[in-house]
């Protein structure tokens, strides 16, 4: 048999013939001993551990957002990680409580949002984006159809405040305006609410029942609608002066920009994506030119080639060409469809 007597270790006396056996340390001994401060031996190593540095900053997804939505806190929900406190509430009322603490239009905003924070999203460095806007559309039409309520006003302050302009960000003030207490009404150009979320949108994109919802949801905190009402023609600014505390002017962006070459101005057949757009939401359109042509390659040229294409010549569909399990190729099918709806 060989001798199993222990070697001499770094620091200690030579001819050292403590046997071996299985045991790992001596009595009294464990695999700290001999770290007077484990600090050196825990933070300062470079494998797996060392604990992370922490920085208290805003997320990379929160921080791409306009809004400045809590996107971290809601997902968190949606993962079931933050339960709500309230005993029997649906997670899906919890994060549609989250959301409207910065939008009050998670179901609008979930379909036609650009969505920069999927831009920001940290998941990009390893594989690809979490899909925010279908998660934040999931819960707007939940509680669409589950009739909730936005949070109550507030205890009135005595301050009144004229809000020019009943699209998104007219009706976003007045929704933080009552929160705070404020008295509010909205004076609006348009027989119905919504700007360009109406106007500006497409119905196949935005559904007008929902929108109707998520608008009449602010409405219900109390704010008072004044429709077909112009500034400069049904009231001055200086009767808004007189009768309100302050004025939020919300008339939006809906002029569209022309193309910047010679003989742009008065030609004929020539109009901007917005006019196309607002002209058809408004029911002023019911067919288009055989061949149209859309300069441009964002949004509104896809909603306007979209539109053009519903009210277009396309009145039938052929079932041969499309297989049975096929999600694409239905763009006939869509038409022929949809065409009565949409005129």
């Amino acid at each position: 048999m060989n001798d199993m007597t222990n070697k001499p270790k770094s620091g200690e006396p030579a001819g050292d013939d403590t046997k071996l056996t299985f045991r790992r340390f001596k009595n009294g001994e464990n695999m700290w001993t001999g770290w007077k401060d484990l600090t050196e031996k825990i933070f300062q190593a470079d494998h797996s551990y060392k604990c992370p540095t922490y920085v208290h900053r805003t997320p990379p997804c929160q921080g791409s957002c306009p809004s400045g939505h809590e996107i971290r806190g809601w997902l968190a929900i949606a993962r079931q990680m933050d339960k709500p406190s309230v005993p029997g509430m649906k997670w899906q009322e919890y994060a549609f409580q989250r959301m409207v603490e910065a939008n009050p239009f998670p179901a609008t905003m979930g379909r036609v949002c650009p969505a920069p924070c999927e831009d920001g999203c940290n998941r990009n460095e390893v594989d690809d984006f979490v899909g925010i806007n279908a998660v934040e559309q999931y819960v707007g039409d939940w509680a669409n159809s589950n009739t909730l309520k936005l949070p109550a006003a507030g205890t009135f302050t005595g301050k009144k405040v004229a809000v020019i302009g009943g699209g998104p960000a007219g009706l976003a003030a007045a929704y933080f305006l009552r929160r705070k207490g404020h008295a509010v009404s909205i004076f609006e150009a348009h027989d119905k609410l919504g700007g360009m979320m109406r106007y500006g949108i497409p119905g196949y994109r935005t559904p007008r029942d929902m929108l109707d919802t998520e608008i009449q949801r602010i409405l219900d905190m109390g704010v008072d609608v004044r429709l077909n009402t112009k500034v400069g023609r049904d009231v001055t600014v200086e009767e808004l002066e007189g009768a309100f505390d302050a004025i939020f002017w919300a008339v939006g962006a809906q002029k569209g920009r022309g193309l910047p070459v010679p003989g742009w101005e008065g030609t004929e057949n020539c109009i901007t994506g917005v006019e196309f757009l607002d002209a058809f939401n408004q029911g002023w359109v019911a067919g288009t030119a055989k061949k149209v042509i859309v300069v441009g390659g964002g949004d509104t040229s896809i909603d306007v080639a979209s539109v053009a294409r519903r009210l277009g010549h396309i009145t039938h569909k052929a079932e041969k060409d499309i297989d049975a399990h096929n999600v694409l190729g239905f763009t006939a099918h869509d038409v022929a469809g949809d065409r009565k709806s949409v005129v």
